[in-house]
């Protein structure tokens, strides 16, 4: 690869791209996960953790966390890396201060690690063991991470109590006092064999690894008698023990084992028309553990979407190019795009970079947070009005003679041919104008001929629009094929409407666009901003039309039960008196 040097335009920090397009402090994704807080020139100020990161933020600008606002006043932008459960915030939160050492958080800048249990199962009578730092080539077994050493600390005491595995760095020549105890088996003098205290160390080792959720019950129980005894030690031990089990079952995928540097890359298109811009999630992992988040953002054209090859060549070029410190290998999240050998060529020849795709294991559920790394920063949380760009773009993709300010759609909805329902959503602008929503209940037609339901709607709605002298719509979609786009030209044809009504059809399998004048549906790149408008009119048709469906369907069993209650209140009105029914005296 002689020329490596990319042809678009480079993608660049998210902070910065941000900072230029005036996000600054946009709300988060109502889900668990970390943030951080960046200066106009890109470093992290401070780093936080939340069950939710739209609630944190807004404390944050809100002035329920810091009263004297020192770190808005340092901040331009806001970051947010979603995670899965609490737990892995936490981990990452840990990770990413350490790496970053922000000026605002005072806690958690020391070098100590994790801590993990570890059997040493090297041993010929294996102990349990807290450890930080594992030993590289080690045959110990371990477990973890915990988030919080005194719960380690529990759980190894209380296993070691509970199948009385030794604790001692070398066995003694007599036995010790946790034999007297009754904690300990006693190897060293030989009260017990190798064989039956393996079979001990393998049930802890089952424990530990999430296979004892029948103990939990008799731990619980032990625990209150304790407390009832007022044994508080042993009470917390047994309740710090239980926390500790029930952490290591929440999935993490922030911390784990391996060695060296790699990178996870993950790529995110825009579900809104008016982002216009796609994202790469980058995680570095050092040594098995998340140490740095980087998205980046390009921004796109609205009538020239790259594919994902080019965008993702792009930035691998890009990145690594002028990077001194290499990583060892690269997972990208998903599969193999076209056009990306030439790429993968240079790095792994040139740059002694080896690249894989659609990884398994540890790396893919990297690959899995590096996408919500990506999607929380293309993802635009407030809705905005598209540009006018993208309906130019849209006008350009259709050939329409005008640019299509006002886009109507029509679906309809029925079950088992019951209740079929029509809608017409109105947008304009590009943003959905409610106030214009129409509801359409079927009368002509029964069964289920959709055709028909759509000329029916596409006829009744176009009629009164004409008498009423209304604004006719630039565009209107029909959700559906040829078939649907035919009968709706139909019932234009009728009113006298074809050269005045532009209309288009798309499908929903395959997002097909169809043309009333095209032998074969086009194909456009789903993800570009005209078609992201498109889905979005089309899915809010389905969305209102579904809604008024399902009312219907309730209006009409309310009316069934009325009418079965009704009938069987007048049977026993008219029906005669039991022989037996004596009056009452």
């Amino acid at each position: 690869m002689t020329d490596p040097v990319p042809a678009l335009p480079g993608f660049v920090p998210a902070s910065q791209l941000g900072a230029a397009a005036g996000d600054g402090f946009r709300r988060g994704p109502n889900v668990a996960g970390v943030y951080l807080f960046r200066s106009a020139r890109g470093e992290v100020v401070y780093v936080g953790k939340a069950r939710s990161l739209r609630h944190r933020v807004l404390d944050h600008l809100n002035a329920r966390i810091e009263k004297d606002g020192t770190i808005l006043a340092d901040s331009a932008t806001v970051e947010f890396v979603p995670t899965t459960t609490e737990r892995e915030a936490l981990l990452l939160e840990a990770n990413l201060i350490k790496q970053y050492q922000p000026r605002h958080n005072a806690l958690l800048k020391d070098d100590r690690s994790f801590p993990y249990l570890a059997v040493t199962e090297d041993e010929t009578f294996p102990r349990i063991l807290l450890v930080r730092r594992p030993r590289k080539g080690s045959a110990s077994t371990l477990v973890g991470p915990y988030t919080s050493a005194r719960e380690a600390r529990s759980v190894a005491r209380l296993l070691s109590e509970a199948f009385q595995l030794r604790r001692c760095i070398r066995l003694p020549k007599r036995a010790c006092l946790y034999y007297y105890l009754n904690t300990c088996s006693a190897p060293c003098i030989g009260a017990i064999g190798a064989a039956a205290y393996r079979a001990r160390t393998d049930q802890a080792l089952q424990m530990l690894r999430g296979h004892g959720a029948s103990v939990r019950p008799a731990l619980e129980k032990e625990m209150h008698e304790a407390a009832e005894r007022r044994e508080f030690e042993r009470a917390a031990l047994l309740r710090d023990t239980m926390a500790g089990f029930a952490a290591l079952k929440q999935p993490q995928h922030v911390v784990g084992r391996g060695r060296g540097r790699v990178d996870v890359v993950a790529l995110a298109f825009p579900t809104d028309a008016s982002t216009l811009r796609v994202a790469v999630g980058l995680l570095r992992v050092e040594d098995g553990e998340v140490r740095r988040t980087e998205p980046h953002l390009l921004a796109i054209p609205a009538d020239d979407l790259p594919d994902a090859g080019e965008l993702l060549r792009q930035f691998l070029v890009q990145y690594y190019a002028p990077l001194i410190d290499r990583p060892e290998r690269i997972y990208v999240h998903g599969a193999r795009p076209p056009g990306i050998d030439e790429t993968v060529d240079w790095l792994e020849g040139e740059q002694g970079i080896e690249v894989r795709f659609r990884p398994t294991g540890q790396a893919a559920s990297w690959g899995r947070l590096a996408e919500r790394l990506a999607r929380a920063h293309v993802e635009q949380v407030v809705v905005r009005k598209p540009p006018r760009e993208v309906l130019i773009a849209l006008q350009n993709l259709l050939q329409l003679p005008t640019i299509p300010n006002r886009i109507e759609g029509v679906d309809i909805s029925l079950f088992q041919g019951a209740e079929a329902v029509g809608s017409v959503v109105v947008f304009q602008g590009g943003v959905p104008d409610k106030d214009e929503y129409r509801r359409f209940r079927i009368r002509t037609v029964e069964g289920t001929n959709d055709f028909a339901m759509i000329a029916e709607v596409v006829r009744r709605r176009y009629f009164r629009r004409l008498s009423e002298q209304e604004i006719l719509p630039d565009l209107l979609l029909i959700d559906g094929g040829r078939g649907q786009v035919a009968a709706a030209m139909a019932s234009l044809t009728e009113l006298g409407l074809a050269d005045q009504i532009p209309v288009v059809g798309l499908a929903k399998r395959e997002e097909e666009l169809y043309l009333p004048d095209a032998a074969e549906p086009r194909t456009p790149n789903k993800n570009a901003p005209p078609m992201l408008l498109l889905r979005a009119v089309r899915d809010e048709a389905h969305r209102f039309a579904v809604t008024y469906h399902r009312t219907r369907r309730r209006i009409r069993l309310r009316e069934e039960v009325d009418e079965v209650v009704a009938r069987d209140r007048a049977r026993a009105s008219t029906s005669p008196p039991s022989p037996s029914a004596r009056p009452a005296r």
